[in-house]
């Protein structure tokens, strides 16, 4: 199983075809030349997807899924109940059930902004005109093509917002479980995350009708709901910044080898190094996180640097300066690679509490 790419963070996976493909295969006319494991390039991230291929490999026969995840709850948080099954059912028959055939690396706009002219981007209706519902990338794909690497979707938005209204409500019943709240957190951002990706959208529709006053407005709406994000991952420690860089400055011998290391680490993340002063790499955010303290400090300055330009186009009358653009961000990203500003290695804050305000804030409308 391959699953992950740089260690992206993105709900996903295919609970069927791991719960049935090492036993296919294990029966199949060359068994004897099987073997059966893993080779994703980053593991911290969908703990059931590992969890149920573990266990495959112990397994001689295929798996009932629907009953394997009524145990994996109780074993996870401790406990079960009612809500948190029919959660889990959900994200079951959504999330957990890609089956476009499309491999999953991680382009939400957040996390691997667009470097594109606006003007080659597609409407949020033409992008997804069934938001909320199922929907095939490639019938997308074959309807619009362009420049812009479309963010993957392949399971109804709305269904697993319901999923996450449970799962808040879970919370008076599960949220002493450090392993709910990283769930817990986990799905909020996701949420956010695909809600994100059609705001933008609607940015790039205002710009195009020339309605300045609306790209600012909703620009500052995309902005906010990045310091949100932040927030809301700055709740547990499996979504924070910090010891990602302090595990890589602990490793060094001396000064200068604690810089390089640091500015190492804060590369990986961001944008490879062998862009120019007006040309990003071709690895820039390849290795793209959802952890607190980039959102903030990286991501979100990126964003309001795109939305600068885009607003100064509208009110100027004239086309979007790409280059411009490219240039402050590769700017904006060399002095952010060589900071040696600190960051939280704790988390901070309740998860329940800010899931809670944050699905109130931006998706109870959307469910």
């Amino acid at each position: 199983m391959l699953h992950n790419f740089a260690g992206n963070i993105e709900m996903y996976g295919i609970l069927d075809a791991i719960a049935s493909g090492p036993i296919e295969a294990l029966t199949s006319e060359n068994s004897t030349m099987v073997g059966i494991g893993m080779s994703m390039e980053g593991i911290e991230q969908n703990p059931i997807v590992y969890d149920l291929m573990s266990e495959m490999a112990f397994q001689h026969k295929k798996v009932d899924v629907k009953v394997w995840i009524e145990l994996y709850i109780a074993r996870r948080y401790g406990r079960s109940s009612p809500l948190i099954r029919d959660t889990w059912n959900i994200l079951y028959h959504t999330i957990y059930n890609c089956t476009d055939e499309a491999y999953d690396k991680n382009r939400d706009v957040i996390v691997a902004f667009p470097d594109v002219n606006p003007s080659l981007i597609s409407s949020a209706l033409e992008m997804y005109p069934h938001y909320g519902k199922s929907t095939s990338r490639r019938a997308i794909l074959r309807e619009k093509t362009n420049a812009y690497e479309q963010p993957h979707l392949w399971y109804s938005t709305s269904e697993v917002i319901k999923a996450l209204e449970l799962f808040i409500a879970s919370g008076n019943e599960l949220s002493a479980s450090n392993t709910y709240s990283y769930d817990l957190v986990d799905l909020t951002r996701q949420s956010l995350a695909k809600y994100a990706n059609e705001l933008f959208l609607k940015i790039i529709d205002a710009y195009k009708f020339k309605d300045v006053e609306k790209v600012t407005s909703l620009s500052q709406k995309f902005l906010d709901l990045v310091e949100d994000m932040d927030t809301l991952l700055a709740c547990h420690d499996g979504f924070l910044l910090g010891p990602w860089l302090e595990s890589a400055k602990q490793l060094a011998q001396n000064e200068e080898e604690e810089k390089q290391f640091e500015w190492n680490a804060r590369t990986q993340i961001t944008m490879w190094f062998d862009n120019t002063e007006e040309e990003a790499s071709l690895l820039r955010d390849y290795g793209n996180k959802y952890w607190s303290g980039l959102l903030r400090d990286y991501y979100g300055p990126r964003a309001a640097i795109y939305f600068k330009i885009l607003i100064e186009s509208v009110e100027n009358g004239e086309d979007f300066k790409l280059h411009k653009w490219r240039r402050e961000w590769i700017k904006l990203t060399n002095n952010w690679q060589s900071s040696r500003k600190l960051f939280p290695v704790k988390s901070n804050g309740n998860a329940v509490s800010i899931s809670r305000s944050l699905y109130n804030k931006y998706l109870r409308s959307e469910s």
